[in-house]
């Protein structure tokens, strides 16, 4: 029975296991930006009335924090995913050796 090739090149953008750099990078950057506006909103440098300025500020800073440790989780995730996989590689490369 032939066999398939394998796919040469890089798979798809919604079939790859891992994000990309610049996946991460921006990741970061945009917590980084929303957690510094909520700070700034705080600290009063945009002029907006102090009974919405602590509950937009604290908001911001919340999601960002909270956006943080989802992206922090996820990468993690995608990290051991690729540990495993390449655990099981080596496992299949030891038992054609061994055969």
């Amino acid at each position: 029975m032939p066999q398939t090739p394998e796919p040469v090149g890089k798979p798809p953008v919604w079939d790859r296991q891992t994000p990309s750099k610049v996946e991460r990078i921006f990741s970061y950057c945009v917590i980084l930006i929303v957690v510094l506006l909520g700070v700034l909103i705080l600290a009063g440098a945009f002029g907006i009335s102090p009974q919405f300025k602590g509950i937009l500020g604290v908001i911001l800073i919340g999601y960002g924090l909270i956006r943080f440790l989802l992206m922090k989780t996820k990468f993690d995730r995608f990290k051991e995913r690729k540990k495993e996989r390449l655990g099981e590689g080596d496992k299949k490369a030891n038992e054609t050796l061994r055969n």
